[in-house]
C-alpha cells in the first residue's frame, strides 16, 4: 500500500487527513491504524518524502478531529510517533504547479505557483463567508517551507489590494486552515536526490478545514527517564491481547493469580533502574509489592515506598535470594517484567528461564520481556531475532498467549514479548 510519486495523485485525493510521523515509526503507526481503529480508511502511506526524517500516512476519517483526539486520548503512546496532523476536509485537489518556494518575482509565477492556488482558495472562502472576516492559518509540509509560502501569499494579498479586515493570514485565532502537502519525494526514478528545478511541476495535495474541524496541535508527552519507562509498560499492558479477544489482559491474569495466592500480589521488575516500570506496577496494576532487581540506583521517588524492595545486584545473584524470600513468605510472583539492558539478544530469555528453574516463576505468572536486537539494521532481521527468542521460550517452558509487539516506546531494534506461564 506504499504510495509512490507515480500513483500518488490517484490515491491521496481521497484522504481528508494526513499524518506526519517519524520515519522509524511509520510501520508501527500503519499497523496500529489497520488493526485497532475501525473509524477510518487507510488510503496509503509514503515512507520517502521531501523531508529527511518524516513519512506521511494518508487516511479518510468520517470526523477527522474526533478521530485524532479520541485516538490520542485512548492511546497516549501514539504521541511518540505523531509529529503533525493535517486536516483537508473540504475542496481537496491535487495541484501540479511550479514550486511555490522558487526564487522568482510574484508577478512572474502568479499564474502557476502554489501560492496563487492558495490565494484563489482564500478568496473563495471570503465569498462564502462575506458576513465575517476570514483568517487563514497555513499548514505546510515540509514545515521548513512554511514561512516562505506565508510570505508569498501575503505578497499576493498586498498585490491584489485585499484588506486585512476581510482576508488575512494569521498564526492564531484562525477561522480556517489551509493545508498544503508536497507529495513528491525529492528523488528521481533511480532513488537519488533530484536537483532543484524551479520550473518543474510538482504534485501538491491542498485542501481546507474550518477551525472546528481541525485537529488540536500535537504536544510531546513527558520525557524524563521514569516517565518514558512508565509509558512503555503502560503501552504493553494496553496493547496486549487487543487483537485477539480470546486472550485475557495482563490485568486479568495478575488479578487471577492474586486471588489464587490468597496473599499479596508480587511483581518483579528486572533491570528496574531508575524505576518507571516499578512505578507502573504499583500504581496501575494489582501488584501490592514489587521486588526490583538492578545493580544500579533507583530513583528515590520510587524506593521511598515501603512496598518496593530493591535487590541491588545482578539478576544472576538476585534470583536465588528472591527464591529464598518468596519461599519463606509462602507466596509467588504474579508478574515478571524486564527491560534489562543486555548486549546479548539471548540474555533476556536466559534470565527468565533461570527464574523458572529456581521456581521464582511458576504457573500463572505473566511476563513482559524487552528483546534487545543488536545485530543487523533491517526490520525483518529484528523481527526474525524476536521470533527466535519467543520460539526458544516456548521450547523450554509451557506458555500461552504469547505475542510479540513492536511498541511505539520500543527502539527500532527492540521487540516486546508478552505472555503467561501455563
Amino acid at each position: 500500500m506504499e504510495t509512490t510519486t507515480m500513483n500518488i495523485a490517484a490515491k491521496t485525493k481521497e484522504a481528508n487527513t494526513v499524518l506526519s510521523v517519524h520515519e522509524s515509526h511509520l510501520n508501527r503507526m500503519v499497523a496500529f491504524i489497520e488493526t485497532t481503529t475501525q473509524e477510518v480508511k487507510l488510503i496509503g502511506f509514503q515512507k520517502a518524502t521531501v523531508s529527511k526524517t518524516n513519512s506521511l500516512i494518508y487516511i479518510n476519517a468520517t470526523n477527522p478531529r474526533e478521530f485524532i483526539e479520541s485516538m490520542i486520548d485512548k492511546h497516549k503512546f501514539v504521541l511518540q510517533a505523531l509529529n503533525k496532523v493535517y486536516v483537508l476536509k473540504n475542496d481537496r485537489a491535487i495541484i501540479r504547479g511550479v514550486d511555490a518556494f522558487a526564487k522568482a518575482k510574484v508577478e512572474e509565477l502568479e499564474s502557476q505557483c502554489i501560492s496563487h492556488h492558495v490565494l484563489e482558495m482564500m478568496q473563495q472562502l471570503r465569498r462564502n463567508n462575506n458576513s465575517i472576516p476570514v483568517k487563514i492559518k497555513l499548514e505546510v509540509f515540509p514545515a521548513r517551507n512554511q514561512r516562505q509560502l506565508v510570505n508569498k501569499v501575503c505578497s499576493l494579498l498586498a498585490h491584489n489590494s485585499i484588506p486585512e479586515n476581510e482576508l488575512d493570514i494569521t498564526p492564531a485565532d484562525e477561522t480556517h486552515t489551509i493545508s498544503i502537502i508536497q507529495l513528491d519525494n525529492g528523488q528521481n526514478s533511480g532513488g537519488k536526490k533530484r536537483k532543484r528545478d524551479s520550473s518543474e511541476h510538482k504534485p501538491f495535495l491542498i485542501g481546507f478545514s474550518s477551525c472546528k474541524d481541525t485537529a488540536s496541535p500535537i504536544y510531546p508527552s513527558e520525557s524524563n527517564d521514569i516517565c518514558r519507562a512508565f509509558n512503555k509498560l503502560e503501552e504493553a499492558f494496553e496493547r496486549y491481547g487487543h487483537n485477539a479477544k480470546s486472550l485475557s489482559s495482563l490485568d486479568e491474569i495478575t488479578q487471577i493469580t492474586k486471588q489464587q495466592n490468597k496473599g499479596p500480589c508480587i511483581g518483579v521488575d528486572c533491570g528496574s533502574a531508575p524505576g518507571g516500570w516499578t512505578k507502573y506496577l504499583l500504581e496501575k496494576t494489582h501488584c501490592d509489592e514489587v521486588y526490583c532487581i538492578d545493580p544500579g540506583k533507583m530513583d528515590t521517588s520510587v524506593t521511598s515506598s515501603s512496598n518496593v524492595h530493591h535487590l541491588q545486584k545482578t539478576a544472576q545473584n538476585a534470583i536465588p535470594h528472591l527464591r529464598d524470600v518468596l519461599t519463606q513468605r509462602k507466596t509467588k510472583v504474579s508478574i515478571w517484567v524486564s527491560d534489562m539492558c543486555v548486549q546479548d539478544v539471548r540474555k533476556q530469555v536466559d534470565i527468565f528461564l533461570l527464574a523458572v528453574k529456581e521456581q521464582v516463576i511458576e504457573s500463572g505468572t505473566a511476563f513482559v520481556l524487552t528483546i534487545k536486537c543488536n545485530v543487523g539494521h533491517a526490520k525483518e532481521r529484528f523481527d526474525e531475532m524476536a521470533n527466535a527468542e519467543a520460539a526458544r521460550l516456548k521450547e523450554h517452558i509451557d506458555v500461552r498467549g504469547v505475542e510479540i509487539l513492536h511498541l511505539f516506546s520500543n527502539r527500532i531494534g527492540e521487540r516486546t514479548i508478552i505472555g503467561c506461564v501455563k
